[in-house]
């Protein structure tokens, strides 16, 4: 094969790629995401009764401390499957909605990489190839549909994920993306504190941990144990997932009559 039909060859499909909305990057497997991501589907509808949880969520973080305010807030969970990463997603696109802030959702579980599954954005280049020094931070942000969210997706799936979260090479990525976006509160989507030691890890680089919980699965005896691997002054608070609480009666029918609603 001739080097001039190998340059043509690549050229057709970088043009190809471009009219989908992405460009190759050099790694023959991994893009570069251009354009944006939708994401309405995969969060609560704003004017729904979880929505309103999650803008009181959202209300905790932001005015957390005045003095000095949050702005690196990791999301983790006691095991798998607990809902982390549905926490993470709506309370970014919370903030996103706000007036004044924006938000940079990480996804730093390079094992399951459930977030940059859900939005589509496997085979991209993320946050793996920064810490492996082979992207930069602004080539791996990707817009989505809310102005004010970004995503910054898992890449590729590297033999050490533990050791690269650990890294000062993370310290110093939640250290430039505070500076270069000072408006942005940075979500991190991390691993399970049972199952991994990145949680432990990130909990020491940012300003404070949200654990979610899943009602009537984990029990109080693994919470409390987990619980003690993360600093007492970091943990922020603790969001229970799947909580059954009566809608139907007083507070559904507040909720309805106040935003206008009328009751069937």
């Amino acid at each position: 094969m001739s080097k001039t039909y190998e340059a043509l060859l690549k050229l057709e499909r970088q043009q190809a790629a471009h009219k989908k909305g992405r460009v190759l990057s050099k790694e023959p497997h991994h893009e570069r995401y251009i354009g944006r991501v939708p994401v309405d589907n995969l969060i609560v509808k704003q004017d729904s009764i979880l929505a309103e949880q999650f803008r009181k969520l959202q209300t905790i973080v932001v005015s957390h401390n005045i003095t000095q305010p949050l702005r690196s807030i990791v999301v983790t969970s006691c095991i798998p499957e607990e809902g982390k990463t549905y926490v993470a997603l709506n309370l970014s696109a919370a903030i996103a909605r706000g007036l004044d802030d924006s938000a940079i959702l990480i996804d730093a579980d390079l094992r399951k990489k459930t977030l940059s599954s859900r939005l589509g954005l496997q085979n991209i280049l993320g946050l793996s190839e920064v810490l492996e020094q082979r992207a930069t931070i602004e080539e791996t942000l990707v817009h989505t549909e809310f102005e004010a969210l970004t995503i910054l997706p898992a890449g590729a799936s590297p033999p050490n994920p533990a050791e690269l979260i650990a890294s000062t090479r993370m310290q110093r990525l939640i250290e430039q993306l505070e500076a270069s976006h000072k408006d942005s509160y940075i979500i991190i989507d991390s691993t399970p504190i049972a199952a991994t030691s990145e949680a432990a890890a990130l909990s020491q680089m940012t300003d404070g941990v949200i654990v979610v919980i899943m009602a009537d699965k984990t029990r109080r005896d693994v919470v409390r144990r987990e619980l003690k691997t993360i600093a007492s002054e970091k943990i922020l608070g603790v969001v229970l997932n799947c909580a059954e609480f009566e809608t139907s009666g007083y507070y559904h029918k507040y909720y309805k009559s106040y935003y206008g609603k009328k009751q069937k």
